[in-house]
């Protein structure tokens, strides 16, 4: 398990070293933008309210979602808290928020006020619904949004739909597209000179997600059933096994070649079974290799199969996971902190990044963070005496 410092300086490491971003404090999908972004370099500067909410998570230092971060309390509701938060913003390439449309607005924050002041940032709003549409004011969490795009509705078995954890609304159609719509902005600012607002939505993200099944769907090879398709749980070379000792392992059997070697592997009967079944005979295929699985524990058939390419694979659960050897060698998860969890991602071969710190409790740097931007130190005194930074005593 590969160890990480957790003492933080800003270094830029990583290929986006030198970009500057302000990271308004909110939930889910807009600290995992923030994360992916501080990972590869950028200095990501978190503005807390001076007392925060903790909507039930854990102790500051296993949210990992905002690791890489400096933490600044700022008091908006202060007119010398909102001038400290457009300052910091002044200086920014992007601004990261995740409230509803229209409070930053309220608090004088918002995109007209920022841009006209530094015409160059790009201004990132991470909603559920959008700024704009019928349920853009509308309450949401990741499955309110996923429910309306195709995505919950495609996810489980024939008989119920199942939550598919918060990685197709909050992370992947969320904070994800909201990075790479951060980087998109960015880049083209630096080109342009001209910032402009990111308008991410997680029902838009969840959508776009949805592409290759739309289009499927389209072409008529994708049929709009669940656990009717060859990559939803319908395909009887397409799924989870449970074995001997109630474990899994997954089968994603789905070319012929593959097809050969499991069919050597598990000695299945070829009179019985078949590559090119047809869609109809897939629910008694798969209790049929069911059968078969149900023989053996699950790390005996890892085992027997290794060596052979057949696309079987143990399931693992979240403790089984940093002990595989594969992810070991990859250093696919670090240990920082005391904290075991998911190393930056993607890898860069001459530009790395790596976790730099633990996540900061709330307005922990305030008056560093000030200084190193540019703030005076009897400025930021004053500011404290006034209330308007840094958390109450």
């Amino acid at each position: 398990m590969a160890q990480a410092s957790a003492r933080y300086y800003y270094c830029g490491m990583g290929p986006l070293e030198g970009l500057k971003i302000v990271e308004m404090w909110c939930i889910g999908p807009g600290p995992f933008a923030g994360m992916l972004l501080s990972d590869m370099g950028a200095e990501v500067i978190r503005v807390d309210r001076p007392v925060e909410p903790h909507y039930g998570y854990p102790p500051d230092e296993y949210r990992t979602m905002w690791r890489n971060r400096r933490a600044v309390a700022v008091d908006l509701e202060t007119g010398e808290g909102v001038e400290t938060m457009l300052r910091l913003m002044d200086q920014a390439d992007g601004f990261i928020e995740g409230n509803r449309p229209g409070v930053c607005e309220k608090l004088g924050v918002g995109p007209e006020v920022a841009l006209a002041r530094n015409p160059r940032l790009v201004y990132g709003r991470m909603t559920g619904f959008g700024q704009y549409g019928p349920l853009a004011d509308k309450a949401g969490f990741d499955l309110s949004f996923i429910s309306l795009t195709g995505v919950a509705g495609s996810v489980g078995t024939k008989e119920q739909p199942m939550p598919p954890l918060i990685l197709g609304g909050d992370f992947g159609g969320g904070g994800a597209y909201l990075a790479m719509g951060m980087m998109a902005g960015i880049i083209e600012a630096q080109r342009t000179g001209h910032g402009q607002v990111v308008d991410a939505a997680m029902v838009d993200g969840s959508a776009s997600l949805m592409a290759y099944m739309y289009g499927g769907m389209a072409g008529g090879v994708w049929k709009n059933e669940r656990q009717s398709n060859n990559v939803d749980g319908g395909h009887w070379l397409y799924g989870m096994y449970r074995c001997a000792d109630d474990r899994f392992v997954s089968v994603a059997c789905l070319s012929a070649k593959l097809y050969r070697n499991l069919e050597t592997t598990l000695e299945l009967d070829p009179d019985v079974f078949s590559f090119r079944a047809r869609r109809e005979q897939w629910p008694d295929l798969r209790d049929r290799l069911g059968a078969v699985f149900a023989r053996r524990t699950r790390d005996e058939w890892v085992e027997r199969f290794s060596g052979t390419d057949a696309c079987v694979q143990p399931v693992l659960d979240m403790e089984e996971a940093p002990q595989h050897p594969h992810l070991v060698e990859r250093e696919t998860f670090v240990e920082h902190g005391g904290v075991i969890q998911p190393a930056p991602a993607p890898r860069f071969s001459r530009s790395p990044g790596q976790i730099q710190c633990q996540p900061p409790v709330n307005g922990q740097d305030t008056d560093e963070v000030l200084t190193d931007w540019g703030f005076d130190p009897t400025e930021v005194a004053e500011l404290r005496q006034a209330g308007a930074v840094g958390t109450p005593e």
